[in-house]
């Protein structure tokens, strides 16, 4: 495969919603009997989200050991994905469907890696029937960082947001 770690194919994408889509459908489909005990069952979606989150905004960074992680994590799941689509559906799944260009400044690599050290912290303190959700939840997050929904609003919203945020902390600490 001759695409770059930084950019998402379509077999890329399916892995990156595949994931959530899986979990959303094994939750609806369990509470439509329970529906008494949906807010009790969304409870276990959080490690999801959370992973979700994180890993979209460790996409944006662009080189270094958690940028590494997310190239590795993404160029398997681009290889995994379009193998999948391939032997699925003989369809070409090659092809790339987006790559993100907004990236951390230095003073949102500090607010990414405080956000790291909470990640690594909770991740020991966590439930060990949760940790699966939350590292599903964090491929999807690096595959979907990469897409024109997450990635886009993330580009938008959040890594600025942490680029400011950063500056903020920075300019009031320094």
């Amino acid at each position: 495969m001759n695409i770059p770690a930084t950019a998402l194919t379509i077999g890329g994408l399916f892995v990156g919603l595949a994931i959530p889509l899986w979990h959303l459908t094994r939750f609806v489909i369990v509470h439509i009997k329970k529906r008494s005990q949906i807010l009790a069952g969304a409870k276990d979606l959080i490690p999801l989200a959370a992973g979700i989150g994180y890993g979209g905004l460790a996409t944006a960074t662009t080189s270094g050991l958690i940028g590494g992680l997310t190239g590795g994590i993404t160029w398997f799941g681009n290889a995994a994905g379009s193998l999948a689509m391939w032997g699925a559906t003989g369809g070409n799944a090659l092809l790339s469907a987006r790559s993100n260009t907004a990236s951390l400044t230095g003073m949102g690599n500090l607010v990414l890696m405080l956000v790291t050290v909470a990640v690594l912290s909770a991740w020991f303190v966590i439930p060990a029937k949760a940790k699966p959700g939350m590292f599903q939840g964090l491929i999807s997050g690096v595959l979907l960082g990469l897409s024109a929904t997450l990635g886009g609003a993330f580009a938008e919203y959040v890594i600025p947001t942490a680029n400011s945020a950063g500056a903020s902390l920075v300019g009031s600490i320094a």
